[in-house]
This record gives C-alpha cells, structure tokens and sequence, in this order.
C-alpha cells in the first residue's frame, strides 16, 4: 500500500466516522415513523397539519403517491424528534410560526391555489438569497420543509419503486446512454445529503 492509498483509506474511514452516526439517526427515524401507531412526537397538531400540507404542495399526489401517502410529515417529525438539536428545532419552529402568517392569514384558511402561490413565492424568495445571505424565515421554512420533504419521500418504498427505477437485481450494464433509454425513463435512487 502506497501513501496515497493509506490516505484515501483513513479518509474514507474518517467520513464513514463522522457521516455513520448522522445516517443511522436519519434511517431510525424512518423507521419509527413507519412504525404502527405512531403519532407525532415533536410537533403539536397544528404544526403537524402545516407541515403535511406544505409537503404536500412540495410533491402532490399525482399517478404516484403524494408526500402525506409516503408518510413525510411523520418522518420530519421523528427527525426533529430523535435526530436535531435544540438549535435547530428552534429555528424551524420559529420559521414556522413566520411562514404562518406570511400569508396575510393563518396558512390552514387560505385556499388551495393561495396555499400553492405563497410557497412558490418563498420558494423563489428563498432560492434569490445570494449565497452565505440570510434567508428569511418564512423562506427558510419552505426550503427547509422541500429538502426533508424530498429526503422522506425518497427515502421511502413509494419514492424509491414508484417515482425512481428500481430493479433489485440489475440485468445487464449498458454504459454511457440516455435516460430515455434506460430502462422506464424515470432517474435511478441516488445518495441524499442531509442538510437544513
């Protein structure tokens, strides 16, 4: 073994060190949320309603299973449950209460088309902050709410088999060719990062 293959090596160990704890805390809170009977932990009713309905804003039910049919607003909760600190629990519930009344109303008294409009407006709000900017709280809710909408969803049966292609046991390799002409056309699971 040469140096640079040592040091590839103890790298490899060190993240594995490091990013090991944080996915097992990510897969153990999927699977308490797919857990029978279980109820939200972290957020009261309210929040928990909020949260369903901005997941599912963020991916509706269509053909497919929306995020709420996959179990996303359980699967936020047992992560700020089990797996955030106190810090960032706060942040996200403070963005929450923001978000709420960003709307001129309670979220939950708007209609469906102003529920829509108003998280695609601080979508793009939030997605104009220039990097390293500080975004502003109602924005930070809805991107913060898209990226663990997007990571339950994909981390689940439905987001896995139903959104993505899926083949347990791959047939063959074809290197190098379009998404149209990989198998059903739909992307293939990838790795998910983490962040909020």
């Amino acid at each position: 073994m040469n140096r640079r293959e040592w040091l590839k090596s103890m790298s490899t160990l060190a993240v594995g060190a490091i990013a090991g704890p944080s996915l097992l805390a990510v897969f153990d809170a999927h699977a308490a949320a797919k857990a029978p009977g279980a109820k939200p932990q972290f957020f009261n009713p309210a929040q928990y309603t909020l949260v369903g309905t901005v997941a599912d804003i963020v991916i509706p039910r269509t053909d497919t299973p929306g995020a709420t049919d996959a179990g996303v607003p359980l699967f936020i909760d047992q992560l700020f449950f089990a797996v955030y600190a106190k810090p960032d629990q706060a942040r996200y519930t403070a963005a929450m209460a923001a978000f709420d009344k960003a709307g001129g109303k309670p979220f939950q008294q708007l209609d469906p088309a102003q529920r829509k409009a108003l998280v695609e407006r601080l979508h793009k709000e939030a997605l104009a902050v220039p990097k390293g900017g500080k975004i502003p709280p109602a924005a930070d809710f809805v991107l913060m709410t898209k990226k663990l909408t997007m990571l339950g969803f994909f981390l689940s049966q439905p987001g896995c088999t139903q959104v993505l292609q899926y083949a347990a046991v791959p047939a063959q390799w074809k290197a190098d060719i379009p998404l149209s002409e990989a198998g059903n056309g739909r992307a293939w699971a990838v790795e998910a990062e983490l962040k909020i």
